[in-house]
């Protein structure tokens, strides 16, 4: 296209949003959408792309912070703009000097400030699993001994899983199930990966194939009675069920904020980021890792360090 010093941003952003973000998952471009439609448009549509400001960005953050709005969440939508000038640059013809590249330390977002996830101890993973109920009790092992994502392990065919030697055994990586339950490659290429399990979670898997009703190499691990693949919204329904019934050993409940009543008797609702979620099981294989001196890699699984043979360390139960 022809350079236009009068471009308005939201021209650039319906043809960034009907341009390359079209590649990028349905959930990334949902959320790209939404930053745009809800808190950008109405503030900056009009507005040519060479009048924006720092101290306009800013504002932005300031007021988002009012709303209430995360920290990730107020970083998402800089995020938005920011690829919205990148795309104006390089498709648009757009040649002024993108805005946030010009904003202090102390306007931006502070994610690092966000509040973190919180992780399972080791009791309440293992008084998790002892309330849950199949199948997903072992695709909660799974998470808790490979921190996988949800989708990724809603992802798991047969083919991905090697169980004929049960001391060498590995699981692969390579797909996700999205929101509309389709079979996708996973999120990046970096996110592809063969990892060693523990003789004891090869043990399960291999129990769990016997009693499973389709175990062709295309067959889903995790599957519903139809052969589909189980939802993310039902494995995240069956590990707050699973939470609700946990308790220890004299019965006391494993998660108390899930049993809080107000005056009535009504359970009160719990916070977000109160109780761990599945999203959980992977901070918390991370962590462990990084305590046990292992690196982390960009994919959030600790680096396999090789053996002398070269070949990649087989983990042992006690690595996890």
């Amino acid at each position: 296209m022809a350079p236009d010093s009068r471009l308005r941003f939201g021209e650039a952003a319906d043809l960034w949003l009907a341009g390359p973000i079209m590649d990028l998952r349905p959930t990334t471009q949902a959320g790209y959408s939404s930053a745009v439609e809800q808190h950008l448009r109405r503030r900056y549509g009009n507005r040519r792309l060479d009048g924006i400001t720092a101290d306009d960005l800013a504002a932005l953050v300031r007021d988002l912070r009012q709303q209430g709005k995360s920290e990730a969440t107020i970083a998402a939508v800089l995020g938005a703009v920011g690829r919205i000038y990148k795309f104006a640059a390089r498709r648009l013809g757009f040649s002024t000097i993108n805005p946030i590249t010009l904003m202090l330390s102390s306007e931006r977002p502070k994610v690092s400030l966000a509040k973190r996830r919180p992780i399972f101890t080791p009791e309440q993973i293992e008084q998790t699993l002892a309330a849950a109920t199949e199948p997903y009790r072992t695709l909660f092992t799974v998470a808790a001994l490979t921190g996988a994502r949800v989708s990724e392990l809603c992802g798991l065919t047969w083919s991905d899983l090697r169980l004929d030697d049960l001391d060498d055994a590995e699981i692969t990586f390579a797909s996700q199930v999205d929101r509309g339950g389709n079979r996708r490659p996973t999120k990046t290429d970096g996110s592809a990966r063969t990892v060693p399990i523990p003789r004891e979670l090869a043990l399960i898997l291999a129990r769990h194939k016997l009693a499973a009703r389709d175990t062709r190499p295309s067959a889903f691990v995790f599957a519903t009675c139809s052969g589909r693949p189980l939802s993310q919204r039902n494995v995240a329904r069956a590990l707050r069920k699973a939470q609700q019934r946990a308790s220890d050993e004299c019965g006391r409940p494993t998660f108390p904020a899930l049993h809080q009543t107000d005056a009535d008797g009504t359970l009160v609702a719990v916070p977000a980021g109160t109780v761990p979620s599945m999203h959980s099981f992977r901070h918390t294989v991370a962590s462990r890792a990084l305590v046990a001196g292992e690196s982390v890699g960009r994919s959030g699984f600790p680096a396999r360090a090789p053996r002398r043979d070269g070949h990649p360390r087989r983990l042992r139960a006690g690595d996890r």
